[in-house]
């Protein structure tokens, strides 16, 4: 076994508890639905992270395969993804639901957490972007998608507004699928040859 699927099974097993973790949460709030009032911005950014973490595994098992020059740094570097969107997941589900469960309540009350650590995340993703020198390949729908990113981010963690909440939840998700479906266009991003 190379170093490199030593370190991808370890960052998989990460995305791989953040991706449960989400689906339990989804399952408990299944069983309680009775219980529990909804949330659409709470909902929206469930299937942001689960993408989102499945486009991260996705990258790193299939992007970082020909990388030689592996050493603690990176690894750390390139795990953090996955920490940030594990922690994520775990503020968007607490261990325990509470019966009734008032998911727009929880996610205002744990909004800084929430839009705080996904501003490291994109400060992450424009930190390895600008390593790797891709800011030429990605160009200007990149800067503008990961800008618009951290100005709404912050615009979240200052608005308690359920709207609003709402409108930045649905934007983050509709660009990151518009991105991915961008990307799509280069074969080798999800065809192996």
């Amino acid at each position: 076994m190379s170093s490199f699927e030593f370190l991808s099974v370890f960052i998989s097993v990460v995305v791989g508890l953040g991706v449960a973790h989400l689906l339990i949460g989804i399952g408990r709030l299944i069983h309680s639905s009775a219980d529990a009032r909804l949330s659409i911005a709470h909902l929206l950014w469930t299937a942001f992270v689960f993408l989102f973490m499945v486009v991260y595994w996705w990258t790193v098992v299939f992007g970082y395969k020909e990388w030689q020059s592996w050493n603690i740094v990176l690894f750390l570097f390139v795990l953090m993804y996955g920490v940030f969107l594990f922690l994520l997941a775990v503020v968007l589900y607490p261990p325990d639901l509470p019966k009734p469960w008032d998911m727009q309540a929880h996610f205002i009350a744990t909004r800084r957490w929430f839009f705080g650590i996904f501003i490291l995340l994109v400060l992450t993703e424009l930190t390895d972007t600008g390593l790797k020198n891709h800011f030429l390949q990605f160009s200007q729908p990149y800067i503008l998608l990961t800008g618009s990113w951290l100005l709404l981010a912050v615009l979240g963690w200052f608005s308690t507004n359920q709207r609003t909440q709402n409108l930045i939840a649905g934007y983050q998700l509709v660009t990151l699928v518009a991105w991915v479906s961008y990307q799509l266009r280069d074969l080798e991003w999800y065809i192996s040859r």
